[in-house]
Order: C-alpha cells, then structure tokens, then sequence
C-alpha cells in the first residue's frame, strides 16, 4: 500500500526534467548506532525504494523520496541486528517502514522523517552524492539505553550519480 502512495506522490508533483531511481542495485542506505555512545555500530538496510528528480537546467531544484523496509537491516555485527530491529530500538515489527520526503536547500535535502510511528521535520546534509543525517534517538521516542547506545543514529543514503550536471 505505502508503494502505491509513493507512486501516486510522485505522479501529482510538477514534472522535473530527470528523475533517478534509488534502488538497492545502485544506492546505498546506511545506518551507524553507537555502542557505548562511542562506539559505531554500522549495517545497511537491504529492501529500499525512492526516487530522486531533478532538472540541470535548475541545479538546486529537487525533490527526494525514498521508503524503507526496517526489518531489512543488517548490521555489520550480526548479533546487533536483532537489537537494532527490535522493540527497543526501531521496533521493525510494530513500524515497518522508514519513509522520507524532501526537497533541496542549498546543500542539503529538507523534509520530513517517518521513523518509530513519528514524522518530524529531517535534513539530509548533501556532498557529492551523498546524503547524511543524525537522528537524536529520543526525539522519535527511541528511548531504551540512553547510556549504552548513544543519543544518535546517523542515516547515509548514497545514490548513483547524477548526469548533465544535476545535484546527486
């Protein structure tokens, strides 16, 4: 169902002149939790669907949108996984999906973030393709061992490049 809105949201924005899919075969969607609250703990989400649309001809226009799947999260220390995806932390059974929705501001893409059942307004920091924001855990009601897993949870989206001089 959440697939179909994506694809109806995209239908209703104005028509941007390039559009670039962000999929698992050519992006990338990273998560790094901190152990300790030093610690970086990183994994991938591996089921992951967006779309990113632009127009050379106006390099600071764009718009983002990209859903993933939470459960999908692999963590690069296997036994961290189940942590991460559990009650405690993303709770992937009871909110399944992690959705964004911006558009660009200069370097960076502004929007919304729908994480753990909450939408707050998100800034995804871009450079050179890359786009990276921090997710202050408790401002998303991710509250669950304050002392041993930090306060934050960096999201990393990658994308493929852009063509003809657009922003990604």
């Amino acid at each position: 169902m959440r697939t179909a809105v994506l694809f109806l949201s995209l239908l209703a924005t104005p028509a941007l002149a390039e559009q670039v899919p962000i999929l698992p075969a050519t992006s990338q969607v990273e998560l790094r939790a901190y152990g300790l609250g030093l610690l970086p703990l990183d994994g991938k989400f591996t089921r992951f669907h967006g779309i990113l649309r632009y127009d050379p001809a106006k390099p600071g226009m764009c718009q983002a949108m990209l859903e993933i799947d939470a459960a999908s999260l692999q963590m690069f220390v296997p036994m961290a996984t189940e942590t991460i995806t559990g009650p405690e932390f993303l709770n992937a059974a009871r909110y399944p999906d992690i959705a964004f929705d911006g558009a660009c501001q200069g370097d960076a893409i502004k929007g919304d973030l729908r994480l753990h059942g909450q939408t707050h307004p998100f800034v995804l920091e871009l450079d050179q393709g890359v786009a990276t924001g921090r997710v202050r855990r408790a401002d998303w009601g991710i509250t669950a061992r304050p002392f041993t897993a930090g306060s934050t949870i960096r999201i990393r989206v990658t994308m493929p490049p852009v063509q003809a001089g657009g922003r990604a």
